[in-house]
C-alpha cells in the first residue's frame, strides 16, 4: 500500500483524505492541529508547520509521494523536500520546479509568455510613479496591480484606474496587468500522469463575489459553444503539458468579448471550482489527483449530470451567529448536498463550507445551490 503525504489541512487535504481509502491509499497529513477536521481523515498525521525541518523530515520518513492542498510552500521547505527527492527518499509531485514557478506571480506570468501561451498583456517592475505611469501609457488604464505572492480568494489583486490611484499602490517588486474589460472567468480542471496521460474536467463557469472577489458560484457545463469550449481545453492541456505536470490543475480562464480564451493563473492542486465533481462526474478531482501522483490509472471524468457549486462563504449574519458546524456531509432533497469544513472562528468571508447540486440543467442546479444558500442565510438570521 502506498502512502501520500499531504502538505496542509484546509478543506482541500480534508477531501483528498477522504478519498484515499477507496484507492488502497495512506494518507500521511502535515498538520499544525492534531485535531482539525482533515487531520481526522487521515490514516496519520504530522503535526508541526511547514517551515519546521524536524516536522517535514518526519513527513518524507513515512511517505513514497508527497502532494500539496496549497502551493505556497516555504523555500526552507522546498529545499529539504528536493534534497529528500535528489536523494531518492521520497517523489513530490507536482514537481518543486513547478510549485515554485507557480507561487510567484511574475515568475507564472512570464512563464506563460515564453511558452507560447495566451494570456493578457502584462508588466513587472519596481513600484514608482515612473513605473506605473510607463506600464499604464502600455496596457491602458484601468490596470490591475497582482502581488507577487500570497494572493487567494481576492487578496493581493487591486484596480488602479488612473494616475490618481498610484498613491494606493503596493510598494516593490510587482505584476501589472491590462484590464480585461468585459470577460467571463472559466476554469479547466487538467489532470496529467506521469505517463503524459491527460483528462479534464470543464470548462466551468465561475462568479465571483462582488466586494471581495472570492469565488462565489460555479457552473457545469460552461455556457459556452463548442469551439471555445474545445479552446479552453487544449489551451489548458498545452499548459500542463509544457510543465510536465503531474496531478491536477486549476486552470483559470477570461473568456474575453471577442471570444479570446486566456489563462489567468493556474493551482497546482485540487481546486475550489472543482467540488461539483464530487457528485457531477463519474470521478471526483480528488480521487483523479490521488491516482496521478499515486501511478494509479486514471478513471473516466465524464459529466454525469449538470451540476453547480456554492461556496458558504461567511456573511455578516454567519459571523454574528459565530457559526460553527461540525465537518460533515448533508443530502437534502432535489440533489442537493451541503458540506461543512469543521472551521472555527467564523471569519467574514471565510470557505466554512460549500453547497452542490444536480439538475436537468446547470440553470436548474445553480437555482438548487442558491436556494440552499438562502436557507443556510435565513436560519442563521432566525437563531
Amino acid at each position: 500500500m502506498k502512502t501520500v503525504g499531504i502538505i496542509g489541512d484546509g478543506q482541500l487535504g480534508m477531501l483528498l483524505c477522504q478519498a484515499a481509502p477507496e484507492l488502497n491509499l495512506d494518507t500521511v497529513l502535515l498538520t499544525s492541529d492534531a485535531d482539525s477536521p482533515a487531520a481526522r481523515c487521515a490514516t496519520k498525521s504530522v503535526v508541526g508547520t511547514m517551515d519546521d525541518t524536524a516536522t517535514l523530515e518526519a513527513l518524507i520518513q513515512q511517505c513514497d509521494v508527497i502532494t500539496y492542498e496549497r502551493e505556497d510552500v516555504p523555500p526552507a521547505a522546498v529545499s529539504l523536500l528536493r534534497e529528500a527527492e535528489n536523494a531518492g527518499r521520497v517523489v513530490c509531485r507536482p514537481s518543486l520546479d513547478v510549485i515554485e514557478m507557480i507561487q510567484d506571480k511574475a515568475n507564472q506570468k512570464r512563464w506563460f509568455a515564453e511558452n507560447g501561451l495566451a494570456t493578457l498583456p502584462f508588466v513587472i517592475a519596481e513600484t514608482s510613479p515612473e513605473t506605473l505611469a510607463a506600464a499604464g501609457k502600455e496596457l491602458g488604464f484601468p490596470i490591475v496591480q497582482k502581488a507577487l505572492r500570497g494572493g487567494f480568494d481576492g487578496r493581493g489583486v487591486q484596480l488602479l484606474r488612473s494616475e490618481t490611484d498610484f498613491e494606493k499602490a503596493w510598494p516593490g517588486e510587482t505584476l501589472l496587468e491590462k484590464y480585461a474589460g468585459e470577460f467571463r472567468e472559466l476554469a479547466v480542471l487538467l489532470v496529467r500522469s506521469s505517463d503524459g496521460d491527460m483528462r479534464y474536467f470543464g470548462p466551468v463557469d465561475m462568479t465571483f463575489e462582488t466586494d471581495y472577489s472570492v469565488l462565489d458560484t460555479v457552473m457545469a457545463p460552461a455556457a459556452v459553444s463548442d469551439d471555445i469550449a474545445a479552446a479552453a481545453v487544449q489551451l489548458a492541456k498545452d499548459a500542463i503539458e509544457c510543465m510536465d505536470g503531474i496531478g491536477v490543475f486549476g486552470v483559470e480562464m477570461f473568456l474575453l468579448s471577442d471570444r479570446d480564451v486566456l489563462i489567468n493563473e493556474i493551482s497546482p492542486r485540487v481546486h475550489n471550482a472543482g467540488h461539483y465533481t464530487l457528485e457531477a462526474c463519474a470521478t471526483s478531482q480528488f480521487s483523479q489527483h490521488l491516482r496521478a501522483v499515486a501511478d494509479l490509472p486514471l478513471a473516466e471524468t465524464t459529466l454525469i449530470r449538470p451540476g453547480a457549486m456554492r461556496n458558504v462563504l461567511c456573511t455578516p449574519a454567519l459571523k454574528a451567529e459565530d457559526i460553527h458546524r461540525p465537518a460533515q456531509e448533508l443530502v437534502s432533497e432535489e440533489e442537493t448536498t451541503t458540506y461543512w469544513y469543521g472551521k472555527s472562528p467564523a471569519r467574514l468571508m471565510r470557505k466554512l463550507g460549500h453547497v452542490t447540486a444536480l439538475g436537468d440543467s446547470a440553470d436548474v442546479a445553480r437555482d438548487r445551490v442558491d436556494a440552499a444558500w438562502t436557507q443556510i442565510q435565513e436560519e442563521a438570521q432566525n437563531a
